[in-house]
């Protein structure tokens, strides 16, 4: 056996099998509990570095992938060799030459190398034919069509040998026939197409697309460097990735794209694993259906990122993008939209991994639900950080970051434009809806730690919110006309550990059917950002603790220790022994150099004093008040 088959044979077993698990991404519902293109290489070897530190065994995939898919092995000796050059030489059956074209005809192995300056290798086997097709040096440019052209067969499985460097490249214009678009990328399939193998692959797309298949397209492994006009990577029925290291560079299109919309069970993209660096002209990741992800370690920038400017606002630069289901279930993602971070028209599960987003418009969208089950979260920048019409954070670590509404259950598509970015923009943010409450939206936070910091409303439900566990951190507008929480139903909460700071004109606390309770303190003056404010029983024991991130005159309160009928002494500024990254006080803490302010004694479950402990209403305070 040879070298080439002896290290093709050892890459194939080290990889893991796993059982393939359906290609539609699981429902938020039904879920468990930035970069220039100049530094993309160094992005690549970063996270290729960082994915081998925290590789996974997956027990289960969201793409689907046959035995023969994961085989980069062959046999060197009775595969038929095809040397490409000015006159290209097959040694074996299967395969003709014509001037610059080289054409696979027949079922079989081939190792192609060489050198073609102008030319193109086209495969065109029987229907029910499979080709293994070797790509072992292999350097092709075609400048008036693909570089290579798989016209028929079941199924075309391309190996990238080890240590091969391979390049494919074609020209501005290609010569179609009169009402023909197609064929439109360097690498181009008709048929299911699959590439595996520890060589590199770097393709150029004048014309338009990358590599694409117009029915599946697999990647097993390999590196790739990718630079379209158009998208990247396209498959049409659906892209399954299993691993490999991708640099993407678009200048209109998406870095990895699956564009089905005539089959519901098609069009979707599954990722198993890999590092990814993208900048792409529009949408990073884009599947006309579902879009599932795990494993992998991406970096993620569409346009000039979160803060482009003079943008099309018929386009879309969104950073993982489904039309139905998104799922990500664990790996490392740094994205850098213009548009929302990530966007499902139906719902967005997160389910594990690390997210940090900065982006010009939502940071979590999902039409219809947006589910935190597990992992961390940070919106850097957005607009709105999270919106949909119902929104559920179970787990995790989420830190939001907003200059218009931190969270909001307002729902409905943001496809909807009347501006550029921002307020106008994708329908984000806007009016919470009126006073009439829409019991279809809501939120709930039953665990987790979520962090809000918000120049418009900190959390905002047009319908309901509900608490009944986790820790809820919000740092509200410092101005008028929004406050930390803004609800047109109920906010009902039984446990769980809720601290709101923001403007008091516009201030709410939550509502008297709660069972725990809590306290809406309202101050004489603005206080400034990072001021200690805490409640300590008669005992001098501390009840509640807060470092609120922005200035604030109001303050919501409402812990499992906060008792009724009891004397509580507030009081800021000072330190305090524990205080966390978000700002909470552990209640274990010491606290020194506090002024007293006030002794406030809360006789029922909801209660909103000033900070001398006196009972204040909505009415007489000019503010939004309680519900």
């Amino acid at each position: 056996m040879n070298l080439k088959k002896i290290m093709a044979s050892l890459l194939v077993a080290s990889t893991v099998l796993g059982a393939c698990s359906s290609k539609a991404a699981t429902s938020a519902s039904d879920s468990a509990s930035a970069s220039d293109s100049d530094n993309t290489s160094a992005q690549v070897e970063n996270l290729a570095t960082s994915s081998s530190s925290t590789t996974e065994t997956l027990d289960n995939y969201y793409g689907t992938y046959e035995e023969e898919d994961l085989d980069a092995s062959y046999d060197e000796d009775s595969a038929t060799k095809i040397t490409l050059g000015t006159t290209s030489e097959v040694s074996g059956d299967g395969a003709t030459v014509a001037d610059q074209v080289v054409t696979i005809t027949a079922a079989g192995t081939y190792v192609v190398s060489g050198t073609l300056t102008d030319g193109q290798l086209v495969v065109n086997v029987g229907k029910e034919d499979k080709v293994h097709l070797i790509l072992d040096g292999v350097d092709i440019t075609n400048t008036s069509g693909p570089a290579i052209d798989i016209e028929q067969g079941e199924k075309i499985i391309t190996t990238l040998a080890a240590d091969s460097e391979n390049t494919l490249a074609d020209g501005e214009n290609y010569e179609l026939a009169d009402g023909e678009t197609e064929p439109d990328a360097t690498f181009y399939s008709k048929e299911n197409l699959v590439i595996n193998g520890s060589g590199s692959l770097t393709v150029t797309g004048n014309y338009s697309n990358g590599i694409r298949s117009k029915d599946d397209l697999i990647l097993i492994s390999g590196t790739y460097n990718v630079t379209a006009q158009n998208n990247a990577i396209k498959g049409k029925d659906s892209v399954a990735i299993r691993g490999g290291d991708y640099t993407l560079t678009t200048t209109a299109g998406d870095g990895i794209q699956a564009n089905n919309d005539e089959d519901a069970e098609k069009g979707y993209v599954a990722i198993d694993g890999g590092s990814f660096a993208i900048t792409s002209g529009q949408d990073a990741i884009q599947a006309e259906t579902n879009l599932s992800v795990q494993n992998a370690q991406m970096s993620l920038q569409t346009a000039e990122g979160a803060g482009s400017t003079n943008l099309d606002t018929e386009g879309s630069y969104k950073g993982l993008k489904a039309g139905g289901a998104l799922v990500v279930a664990s790996g490392n993602y740094e994205l850098n939209t213009a548009d929302d971070a990530l966007h499902a028209d139906d719902t967005v599960a997160i389910n594990g991994g690390t997210i940090t987003a900065a982006t010009g418009d939502d940071g979590i969208h999902g039409d219809n639900s947006v589910t935190i089950n597990e992992g961390t979260v940070t919106i850097s920048q957005s607009y709105e950080g999270i919106e949909a019409a119902e929104i559920y954070f179970k787990g995790g670590e989420v830190n939001v970051t907003a200059t218009d509404d931190g969270i909001n259950a307002g729902g409905g598509s943001d496809t909807e434009s009347t501006g550029q970015f921002g307020a106008d923009s994708f329908g984000g943010g806007g009016p919470g809806g009126g006073d009439q409450a829409d019991d279809s939206k809501f939120i709930e936070v039953s665990g987790g730690v979520v962090q809000v910091s918000a120049e418009g409303d900190g959390v905002d439900s047009n319908g309901n919110i509900t608490m009944t566990g986790g820790t809820l951190l919000v740092n509200g507008p410092v101005s008028g006309g929004n406050g930390a929480l803004d609800y047109n139903g109920t906010f009902v909460q039984s446990g769980g550990t809720l601290m709101a700071a923001g403007t008091s004109d516009m201030a709410s606390n939550i509502s008297d059917s709660s069972s725990q309770t809590a306290v809406d303190i309202y101050f004489n003056s603005n206080q400034s950002a990072g001021t200690l404010v805490t409640l300590t029983d008669s005992s001098g024991k501390l009840v509640a603790g807060f470092v609120p991130a922005k200035d604030f005159a109001n303050l919501v309160i409402s812990t499992p220790d906060l008792t009724q009928n009891e004397a509580l002494t507030l009081a800021v500024g000072g330190t305090a022994s524990q205080v966390a990254d978000n700002g909470l006080v552990a209640i274990d803490s010491t606290v020194e150099g506090a002024s007293t302010l006030g002794t406030l004694t809360l006789t029922s479950v909801v209660s909103n004093v000033d900070q001398e402990g006196n009972a204040v209403s909505a009415s007489s305070m000019g503010m939004g008040g309680p519900r």
